[in-house]
């Protein structure tokens, strides 16, 4: 079975990491064009990191439900591994193929560089290029800066491999004694904001997010589903309060503050949506979703940023998600009355909410692409609005930062519509064939070997 509620989980965080970067693109543009206006993108999209520990909780639950049937043994720990190495390092190798074909050829590797700062000179070093292709952890960023977060998918997979040889009660043990390492080592001031070296990609506490969605998925796989519906409401409106409440990231956020703001949300929404459609009851993600649109709506209308006061951000932040319960209430009022009196139009209703649920759960399958291929998309395009902003009669579009909103909202669209169609084709062109051809081969390996057991 494949939750399409977790697909559609997986392409809003891809999107909100999108939205996230292209504010840092939005605002060198304003920059370069001379102007001092605030960017479009701001409020609680400046938290939009958040997508990577989503992604995090969402890549553990997946670790856990793909293998609910498979038996403890090396060939089926193989086979596991094999399946998730091969599905992250080939369109990675083509990324950051591309990342070293542009540095060559303007002397610049990073299209975004770490904090939002200056564009990053050329490595040639053989060790740098070796470790970023291979995924192993250094004290740079890799050639295509957002592959810091496949180290730690890398490693996630590794470690479940091995606790793959272990019988399967003995995974909701396995899994806390993980995390208990993990916390002890913070403890022992073992960890480190960024993971420069084995050590501290093992016991970095974003460990316990990948964790915490693995154990999320122990729960719905033993058949624990319970009040997923109030779960997933609670969960999203906790989930888009914090995107607002986060402050400017520190050292706290890069450890332990991403974790308690953005992990724990995340595993009760992943659960709570898992649970849902496992009952196929997901007409309750429509309450949901209208509860977070407006608790992030009126807290954009604030106009407060990470960086505003902790005071500000909290009075917004309480006011929007009180708004936010009302909507969720709201729908789920209307929902029930208009089911007792309208049932046909209520009816009717169902088949565009399905249409943009399958599109959510489209952009989930495209997710990784869309990650790894956005921050070109981003770049191009601001190449584009450069060149395009110089002339006056194209200024209202494509001069970012003049006068008026319709620049800011053609960049923000544009970029969004590009990364998705980049996510599209990266997904039907690379992804799905390497796929198929990666897991015939996968049947021929590891099937002809458990054959040959079998038979022996």
């Amino acid at each position: 079975m494949k939750f399409q509620s977790i697909q559609a989980l997986r392409g809003i965080a891809a999107l909100l990491v999108v939205i996230y970067h292209g504010a840092t693109f939005e605002g060198r543009l304003i920059s370069e064009n001379g102007f001092q206006e605030t960017p479009l993108i701001g409020g609680l999209f400046l938290s939009g990191y958040a997508g990577v520990d989503l992604f995090f909780v969402i890549s553990g639950f997946i670790m856990v439900w793909v293998t609910q049937d498979t038996r403890p043994a090396v060939s089926s720990s193989t086979d596991f591994l094999f399946a998730r190495l091969v599905r992250v390092y080939p369109l990675w190798w083509l990324a950051a193929g591309l990342m070293v074909a542009y540095g060559l050829s303007t002397n610049v590797l990073a299209l975004l560089a770490p904090g939002g700062g200056g564009e990053a000179p050329v490595r040639n070093s053989a060790d740098y290029l070796a470790k970023s292709f291979l995924l192993i952890p250094q004290a740079e960023l890799p050639v295509l800066l957002v592959g810091w977060t496949l180290v730690h998918e890398v490693y996630f997979y590794c470690v479940f491999a091995l606790l793959m040889l272990a019988p399967r009660a003995l995974l909701p043990w396995a899994l806390m004694a993980w995390g208990g390492v993990v916390v002890a080592a913070s403890f022992a001031g073992l960890a480190e904001p960024v993971a420069t070296g084995f050590v501290t990609l093992a016991v970095h506490p974003m460990t316990v997010e990948f964790i915490l969605g693995a154990l999320a998925g122990l729960l719905v796989t033993s058949g624990i589903r319970r009040r997923g519906g109030v779960v997933t409401l609670v969960a999203t409106l906790w989930l888009t309060s914090s995107l607002c409440l986060q402050g400017p990231p520190d050292e706290h956020t890069l450890l332990w503050g991403r974790v308690l703001l953005f992990g724990l949300p995340c595993t009760a929404l992943v659960y709570g949506v898992a649970s849902l459609e496992g009952r196929d009851r997901v007409v309750w993600l429509i309450p949901a979703a209208a509860g977070a649109i407006v608790c992030a709506s009126l807290f954009q209308l604030y106009g407060l940023n990470p960086g505003s006061p902790a005071e500000a951000r909290t009075q917004a932040v309480t006011v929007a998600a009180a708004c936010g319960m009302l909507a969720m209430a709201c729908v789920l009022w209307a929902g029930w009355l208009g089911g007792m009196n309208f049932p046909r139009r209520m009816h009717d209703l169902g088949p565009p909410l399905r249409r943009v649920f399958a599109f959510l759960g489209r952009t989930g399958d495209w997710s990784y692409s869309i990650y790894l291929l956005h921050l070109f998309v981003l770049g191009v395009l601001k190449m584009a609005f450069s060149w395009a902003g110089q002339y006056d009669a194209l200024a209202p579009v494509f001069r970012v930062g003049a006068p008026g909103l319709l620049d800011n909202l053609a960049f923000l669209a544009c970029g969004v519509a590009g990364t998705l169609l980049a996510g599209w084709l990266g997904y039907r062109l690379v992804e799905r064939p390497l796929t198929r051809g990666f897991g015939l081969a996968r049947r021929r390996i590891f099937h002809r070997r458990q054959d040959m057991a079998a038979v022996s």
